[in-house]
């Protein structure tokens, strides 16, 4: 087969190239109306000059051009269109999606029609009745439970009585049986038309519109149903008695109603044919209102023939019909929601032939939510024939007692178009933990959202915590002997498209914000970008006040000056900022306890928890850092506490994670004139700048001595992303760093980044951690360190064939306290120490089974590779064993030498990387308290369903339309509705416990009051721009945020990713955007992360009034003050739910010998950028993971 493969490729291709080589200069891909006429003209210009020269627009022949330039546009656009038509995926019309839904077996389902139960709350007759008292009851209406009338019970059922049919007087009843815990007796009424159907309809305004709706005659069959519709059938009604009295609403006499209007149709099948199908062109046809008769030779009924239910696994071929049950046929829904009618082959079922009548029910197409008000006093009278044979009329009113939610419009194409798939999936069975989560969503319309919990296992409490040794589903806490920790430093390459400067916005966003802000950028700066050295200042703090991991004051030189600090000064202190990180060490002598004792101990830094340094992030800075206020407070404030009298050491501005708008338009400019540029961090402005293509180094490595060099000699080799372009695509090159840890044997690493897990007591994530421990030595010593070294774990480790290597794991700097700013950006240095030959850990070619080149680490105690400074150090080669390996630090290459012809050859069989091995450390994985092996077949299923009605009425409610708060369905009222279906597909050895789920909103003053607040913007003040549309266009953008297809149960809210989505969208409409709460016990960031329950979504009540258009933000407007409150006390128990993670491929690099990488091999890696959920504000083009709808992005990787 491989060989006609070959053929087909490379031969008949080549033939047919051959054949159209005489349009080799024609452009086929071009095929809108503008560039076909341009490349026939084109054409003709370059093959027949001679021959047509007539260019000018009047001319005859361009008009021809023209022409044909216009079916050809044309022609393509259908060729298009017919082809998307063919996949699921991509088809827009209805017609062609209900056809491909058939493929795989799926039906779609059309409307479901309101329907519920009517309770007769008066009746009267016609006929002469006389009750016990000899009071005669014709006309006279009789009330039920009428506490006026204390005869009205013997007088209701009396006038009952005589119009049921003889063998079926009140107690006798024709069907009885229990439903939903209520006995239910099923009467028939002596309907004196032998004609019609026993139908009553009446019409109702409701909503604005004018409903029909019908009562129709009932049977029980396991629920309450329509009887199949028969001329000459009597009426049935209900008698139900739920124990409670009759003044329950559960107790008294019922008719069912269902909205929509009986229609009918007849037809002849004059010949038998196998797979007959018979179309029904009436619109509306409800998803399970259709009946079909056979007639006699002289059209009176003759039998019912049974439909086959539409689900997965059944057709009119293949069916859990009885064998025997031949009459049959199947109904395929048409567009508009007709009905086509499916017969059988007459081999597994009766071929029809005959005259036939079809009865089938039109409702409305819509969520219809039918109130108790609507339907009060419903009248209608009953025709029925007496025991003396005389035609006598009953009068019923009717009252509907609850809110009948239960219409559903018919399936539309993207629900099709999810379900088709995941029904075939699921294979209409529920049996996997993925089709109870799937599978639901098929079982009815009125479902838009499911989730299900396997909550205990038969015999085995959800509290014994049996232990998954993968670290799936169990928390690990494992010790190792053989961690190996190193740096890799490489490049990442993104490309884009764009057409407008408007979709280069959407870049800016979506793409390079989101690099910038990345951890690997991050790394990227603290290897490559010197810290700054301030120790020899003699500059020391002194502390004003304290409370729990907050600190104020100020500095002083050892004069006891103070120092002026942040933009105030004019020196090196500049530099410290509000949010930079710094440095303290002890002084001589002394040392800090790192068990937060927060005093200066006296001694040597030789016991647990001694350190001579402390870092912490610098909170604010008031004024230029001097002036201490009258309640004590110092103008500084740190986020630990700092004893007076350490010494200032080291100050390492943080790095901006957003572009300021002057930048963004120079990129812009830039990108739209298709140049090559570059981006650079500057430390002293601290703020991101942009490199012209003719200061762009783009050949030598990373360096700061020339960076801003605008001499036009292209000098400036410290960008960090680079840009260039073909004319057709623009590629971000991006220099960065990240941290590997690697288990050589003993321990194999489980992470899942889309898994957050929440901790309810501390409010924060839980995340895992890999802890160098104390009882490693001290680099170059025999010295144990004094401390253990958190590093969190922030994505799997990818091999170069893209799979999971779990014997290794990415990551990152710990940061504790959640507030972007890392605990210590030294840790790796402290770890390894400085480079040099030691401090060295290899890694060895390897093919995988998938035949993909790997690199796997190496002892090089057995490796016994030579390290050298450089190649010229090596000395004499004669001393040396052929074969032998050699690593050349400064070039960053390896050699392998041929004893035989005295020559060393360039191999790359091997890595170098800065690092250290053989470490001691602790591996912590966190886990959901939920999760739980589940070594039994019998479970029960918790299945929290969102209904499409409580969905409908809960945005009423939100935009005014109802002033009650909408409850969501109780778990009786969803097994009622959903139960009986549930249960033909669940498994056997399954219980399913529903539960309602319900929406939690955020903000807006229909929010809980703990979590109410405004939003502040901040106008682009370059644009003459209306608040009121600004208001309304951030609301809609909030909604659309929130809109019911982004969120799951159980999910964690983070204002930076809806800030992020809002400037994304109204960008440079508005320049910032910050969310202030409105409880006075709550300050400027409270409710910036809020986690929601298990049976929880979120849904915002924010509307226009509660937006604030601002000039600036300030610390009053934001009410900067009081404690910050992330959770709301709620307990969670469930599921939690994935973060927003950006990946893009890598490949290993060499760009920087100062940072020891491996050779040039390309090693595909990937890396994980998460957005932080502790941004206090967004500004214009912050980062998101929407995508501009005009651009265009992907990946790639390349060599460096």
């Amino acid at each position: 087969m491989s060989s006609t493969d070959r053929q087909n490729r490379l031969l008949l291709a080549e033939d047919w190239k051959r054949i159209y080589q005489s349009y080799r200069n024609a452009d086929f891909k071009n095929y809108d109306f503008d560039n076909l006429r341009r490349t026939m003209i084109n054409y003709l210009r370059d093959n027949y000059p001679e021959d047509f020269n007539d260019y000018i627009e009047s001319s005859e022949y361009i008009a021809l051009v023209d022409l044909i330039a216009y079916l050809g546009q044309n022609l393509a656009f259908r060729i298009d269109l017919n082809a998307r038509e063919n996949f699921l995926e991509l088809a827009e019309r209805r017609e062609s999606i209900l056809r491909l839904a058939r493929l795989v077996n799926y039906t779609p389902k059309r409307n479901i029609s309101a329907s519920g139960l009517l309770k007769i709350s008066s009746v009267s007759s016609t006929e002469d009745i006389i009750d016990t008292n000899n009071n005669n009851l014709r006309d006279q209406t009789i009330i039920w439970n009428d506490p006026t009338n204390s005869n009205w019970y013997e007088q209701f059922i009396k006038i009952l009585n005589r119009a049921f049919t003889e063998t079926e007087n009140f107690g006798k009843p024709v069907q009885k049986d229990t439903i939903d815990n209520v006995t239910t007796e099923r009467y028939r009424i002596r309907t004196s038309s032998a004609t019609s159907v026993p139908i009553f309809p009446f019409t109702r305004f409701i909503d604005g519109n004018n409903i029909k709706c019908e009562i129709v005659s009932t049977m029980l069959n396991q629920n309450i149903t329509e009887e199949p519709p028969l001329p000459g059938n009597n009426f049935s009604i209900l008698y139900r008695n739920d124990s409670q009295g009759a003044g329950s609403s559960s107790t008294g006499f019922f008719v069912l109603f269902k909205q929509g209007t009986l229609d009918q149709g007849t037809f002849n099948i004059t010949n038998a044919v196998p797979n007959q199908i018979v179309s029904i062109d009436a619109a509306n046809i409800n998803n399970d209102d259709v009946w079909l008769y056979s007639l006699n030779t002289d059209l009176t009924f003759d039998r019912l023939w049974t439909k086959v239910d539409a689900i997965e696994g059944n057709n009119i071929i293949y069916n859990s019909l009885n064998k025997n049950v031949r009459d049959i046929y199947t109904v395929l829904t048409r567009l508009d929601d007709k009905i086509s009618f499916v017969f059988s082959d007459g081999v597994f079922g009766n071929l029809p032939v005959g005259s036939f009548q079809t009865y089938f029910r039109a409702s409305r197409n819509d969520n219809i939510v039918i109130k108790p008000r609507d339907l009060t006093g419903v009248s209608i009278s009953v025709p029925y024939t007496s025991v003396v044979g005389k035609e006598e009329t009953l009068n019923f009113t009717f009252e509907l007692l609850y809110t009948v939610d239960n219409a559903v419009p018919a399936e539309s194409n993207a629900s099709i178009k999810q379900n088709a798939p995941a029904t075939y999936y699921t294979q209409n069975r529920l049996i996997t933990a993925e089709d109870y989560q799937i599978g639901l969503l098929n079982v009815n319309q009125e479902i838009v959202k499911t989730k299900s919990v396997n909550r205990i296992a038969s015999g085995i409490s959800r509290y014994f915590d049996l232990t998954d040794s993968t670290g799936k589903y169990s928390k690990t806490n494992l010790f190792g002997l053989d961690g190996i920790l190193y740096r890799e430093n490489y490049l990442t390459t993104q490309n884009f498209t764009f057409s407008t400067k408007t979709d280069i916005e959407g870049i800016i966003a979506n793409i390079i914000e989101p690099i910038i802000a990345s951890d690997y950028i991050s790394n990227f700066y603290f290897n490559e970008y010197t810290k700054i050295d301030v120790s020899d200042l003699n500059i020391f703090w002194y502390q004003s006040t304290s409370d729990t991991n907050l600190n104020t004051g100020y500095f002083e030189n050892e004069n006891n000056i103070k120092q002026m600090i942040g933009n105030k000064s004019d020196g090196i202190l500049k530099n410290l900022t509000a949010g930079c990180s710094v440095k303290f060490i002890a002084p001589t002598g002394k040392h800090f306890m790192a068990d937060n004792s927060h005093t200066l101990m006296t001694g040597a830094v030789d016991h647990a928890n001694a350190v001579t340094y402390k870092w912490v992030k610098v909170i604010s800075i008031n004024d230029n850092g001097i002036i201490v206020a009258a309640d004590g407070t110092g103008p500084v404030m740190l986020n630990d506490i700092i004893p007076t009298g350490a010494k200032l050491s080291v100050i390492l501005p943080s790095i901006p994670k957003v572009l300021t708008s002057d930048v963004q338009t120079n990129i812009i400019d830039q990108a739209y004139a298709n140049l090559t540029f570059g981006l650079r961090f500057d430390r002293d402005l601290r703020q991101w700048r942009l490199i012209t293509e003719a200061n762009l180094d783009v050949v030598n490595s990373f360096s700061v001595g020339k960076t801003g060099d605008n001499s036009n000699q292209k000098l400036d080799s410290s960008w960090i992303l680079k840009f260039t372009t073909d004319n057709e695509k623009y590629t971000i090159t991006t220099r960065a760093s990240r941290y590997i840890f690697e288990s050589e044997k003993e321990i194999r690493f489980y992470y899942d980044d889309t898994d957050k897990i929440y901790n309810n007591k501390t409010g924060k994530i839980v995340k895992d951690k890999i802890t160098i421990l104390n009882n490693n030595n001290k680099p170059g010593s025999l010295d144990k360190f004094t401390i253990d070294f958190d590093w969190q774990v922030t994505a799997q480790f990818r091999d170069a064939g893209g799979y999971v290597n779990t014997s290794k794991i990415q990551v990152y700097f710990f940061d504790s306290d959640d507030d972007g700013v890392v605990d210590n950006p030294e840790i790796f240095e402290e770890i390894i120490g400085p480079l040099n030959s030691t401090k060295l850990i290899f890694q060895k070619k390897l093919l995988t089974t998938d035949g993909v080149e790997d690199y796997n680490y190496v002892d090089n105690v057995i490796e016994n590779i030579k390290i050298f400074q450089n190649k010229a150090s090596v000395g004499a080669l004669s001393v040396y064993d052929d074969g032998q390996k050699f690593y050349y630090i400064e070039e960053d290459i390896f050699e392998t030498f041929n004893k035989t012809t005295t020559t060393l050859t360039l191999t790359s069989d091997y890595k170098a990387f800065y690092g250290r091995d053989k470490i001691r450390f602790q591996y912590v994985h966190a886990a959901d308290d939920n999760s739980r092996i589940d070594p039994s077949v019998t479970n029960i299923i918790d299945t929290y369903l969102l209904t499409r009605s409580y969905d409908k009425s809960f945005r009423q409610y939100l935009n005014g339309v109802s002033t009650s708060k909408p409850l969501p369905a109780s778990s009786d009222s969803l097994f009622v509705q959903f139960g009986s279906s549930v249960n033909n597909i669940k498994s056997l050895t399954d219980e399913i416990i529903y539960h309602s789920a319900k929406y939690r909103i955020l903000f807006g003053n229909k929010a809980d009051t703990n979590l109410q607040a405004s939003l502040k913007i901040v106008k682009n003040p370059d644009l003459v721009l209306d608040n009121n549309e600004i208001k309304t266009s951030a609301v809609n953008k909030i909604n659309q945020y929130f809109a019911l297809e982004n969120w799951e149960f159980g999910e964690t809210f983070y204002f930076s990713e809806l800030s992020a989505y809002i400037m994304q969208q109204l960008a440079p409409t508005i320049v910032t955007i910050v969310l202030v709460p409105l409880q006075a016990n709550q300050s400027f960031g409270s409710l910036y992360e809020i986690k929601s329950e298990t049976d929880e979504i979120f849904i915002s009540g924010i509307t226009v009034d509660d937006i604030n258009i601002i000039d600036a933000v300030t610390a009053s407007r934001l009410n900067s003050t009081g404690s910050v409150v992330t959770n709301t006390g709620y307990i969670n128990t469930g599921i939690q739910s994935a973060a927003s993670v950006t990946s893009t491929t890598s490949t290993a690099s060499n760009y920087s010998s100062a940072l020891v990488s491996g050779t040039t091999s390309a090693v595909n890696t990937t890396t994980s950028t998460s957005t932080s959920s502790s941004a206090s504000s967004s500004s214009s083009g912050s980062s998101s993971s929407s995508g501009s709808s005009s651009s265009s992005g992907s990946s790639s990787s390349s060599g460096y």
